[in-house]
């Protein structure tokens, strides 16, 4: 089970991130190579992420299952514990484009539901005066290279925060952007694109404030009655 673990890991830091359907994918073939039974849940899945995390937390790394309610879906996420704006994108780029990537990321959240029309990324960026400005056709490439990594996410026609973002550059987003970028208050991790209370506006993951409502009615923010419909609209 050792090689499974070891041949997973390398496949969530290739891709970033990853679907339920994807882990699949890749844990079948992995498990038949290596004759090894393949998790048969989603809770089976946790309990192996869960063992990979326990072997991997002293050097850096994490993964990390979150909820992304702009492709309702659910992500497994390679994330490094000690990342910031300035180690993520340094790999292999000139201080320009390590400066773009900072640059988009408080561009997308700055904005109250933390997404830009696509030409934004392009056109509105304003780059310190001593930089060399970036062709379009490079900042194009490095929008497409940061999406596949899960730093941004491309959804009709507007640029949206990643879910690794979300995960690795929690601390900074939530520290630098607390206008628009705040922790669910019920389990005190970041909470964008979800269900806000109708009375006070406050956002909370739709899972946390569903548990919550099957004890007490009320909103535990402002103590008013909640009335916001706790199911997804399907229109």
């Amino acid at each position: 089970m050792e090689l499974v673990k070891r041949g997973f890991l390398r496949a969530c830091k290739n891709h970033s991130f990853l679907s339920f359907e994807l882990i699949d994918d890749i844990l079948a073939p992995l498990c038949a190579n290596h004759k090894t039974p393949k998790p048969a849940s989603k809770e089976a899945i946790r309990a192996l992420v869960a063992e990979i995390n326990d072997t991997i937390s002293d050097l850096g790394q994490s993964l990390v299952f979150i909820k992304y309610p702009i492709k309702a879906a659910e992500y497994l996420v390679y994330a490094k514990t000690d990342a910031t704006p300035d180690s993520v994108a340094n790999t292999g780029l000139t201080a320009e484009e390590c400066q773009y990537f900072s640059k988009l990321l408080d561009k997308i959240a700055s904005e109250e539901d933390c997404h830009i029309a696509w030409n934004g990324a392009y056109n509105d960026i304003i780059m310190q005066a001593s930089s060399k400005p970036l062709k379009k056709s490079r900042m194009q490439e490095l929008l497409q290279k940061w999406t596949q990594m899960g730093y941004f996410m491309e959804v009709d026609e507007r640029i949206y925060l990643g879910p690794r973002s979300l995960v690795e550059l929690s601390f900074y987003l939530s520290s630098n952007h607390g206008e628009n970028i705040k922790n669910c208050t019920l389990c005190k991790c970041l909470v964008l694109w979800d269900i806000r209370c109708a009375s006070c506006n406050i956002q909370f993951h739709r899972e946390c404030i569903q548990t919550y409502l099957q004890r007490r009615d009320i909103c535990p923010s402002c103590g008013n009655l909640w009335t916001t419909p706790i199911r997804r609209s399907t229109g």
